[in-house]
């Protein structure tokens, strides 16, 4: 009967509306999967701060439109935020020689108190709080939107626009960034690291520094991308980065599936298209009241994926014995 009234529920819900909402969200969370991108396919590093750098953007951001910095100017020091971070994991595992995922958990940890204390600067009467609201007007989105009002649009339209113009071109930037970059020497010198450190020290390539770099670039997008997405809500929580490297992993792969890998250029339309295409599936999932199941299944994609080379590689080998002992 639940699944029943799940499905009358979606049919009522106009389909443009529903695509548009996942459209919207994944134009912004395409910029934290970039970031994911870089640590994960780039550096080949499994870096689990991300849960804590994706809310410090958002806190960081929230806490000086609270105190009326403009809305430009706090999103680019929330970037900052995130490359710092980025520097703390880095040094972690390169001075300190501590793995890469106990780096991350390490610096996730840490963010979360720091967190907690940034937006707790809002109150004078607290030292910690776990949200907080600056309103959607006083962030980039709502600056835009007011422009669009004045135009003649009444305010949903307004709002809609301003999200999808807004979130577009942060995107744009972003995208022609990443994709001049890594064909430089120093971009290639980042890949290098991350396809084998080892061959990338012996051609005199510092990779300690590649790493740094890679990582300190990863995390001011995922700042970005949490900055983003707390101007279009208008609050900032700590909490917002829960589930964040489960949603990047599937984005990624979900978009590797369709497009392959063949070209940088395409990698990243392939990551961009994966991650508006899960917040799709995200929404229906919201709609029909069952968005715990699609985390759970996104895990078990990530874990079929990632076991498909060990399966195959397997398989091959057993056809080998097989080979062998026949002849």
């Amino acid at each position: 009967m639940q699944i029943l009234e799940s499905i009358n529920i979606f049919l009522a819900v106009n389909i443009a509306d529903l695509a548009l909402t996942g459209v919207k969200i994944g134009l912004i969370m395409a910029i934290m999967t970039l970031g994911v991108h870089i640590s994960y396919r780039i550096l080949d590093a499994a870096d689990l701060s991300i849960e804590g750098i994706f809310p410090l953007g958002a806190c960081v951001a929230g806490i000086l439109i609270y105190y009326n910095v403009p809305a430009i100017l706090a999103t680019l020091i929330a970037c900052v935020a995130g490359a710092l971070g980025g520097i703390v994991t880095g040094l972690l595992h390169t001075k300190l020689k501590i793995p890469m995922i106990l780096s991350g958990i390490i610096t996730m940890t840490g963010l979360y108190s720091i967190n907690l204390a940034l937006l707790g600067l809002s109150d004078k009467n607290v030292i910690t709080m776990k949200s907080m609201t600056f309103g959607f007007k006083n962030g980039l989105f709502g600056k835009f939107r007011e422009l669009i009002i004045g135009l003649g649009l009444d305010n949903s339209a307004a709002t809609t626009i301003s999200t999808l113009v807004v979130s577009a071109l942060w995107l744009g930037i972003v995208f022609l960034i990443m994709y001049y970059f890594f064909g430089t020497e120093v971009g290639m010198a980042i890949r290098a690291t991350g396809n084998n450190d080892k061959m990338a020290r012996a051609e005199g390539i510092n990779t300690n520094k590649m790493i740094l770099l890679g990582l300190m670039i990863s995390n001011a997008l995922i700042a970005l991308a949490g900055a983003l997405f707390s101007q279009n809500g208008g609050t900032s929580n700590v909490d917002s980065g829960r589930g964040m490297i489960v949603v990047g992993l599937a984005a990624i792969i979900i978009g590797e599936a369709i497009f392959g890998r063949k070209t940088y250029k395409l990698q990243l339309i392939s990551i961009i298209t994966g991650t508006i295409i899960y917040y799709l599936l995200r929404q229906v999932a919201i709609e029909l009241n069952v968005v715990e199941f699609l985390d759970l299944v996104s895990a078990i994609l990530i874990v079929i994926i990632l076991a498909v080379p060990l399966i195959k590689k397997a398989s091959l080998s057993k056809k080998g014995g097989l080979k062998n002992a026949r002849n």
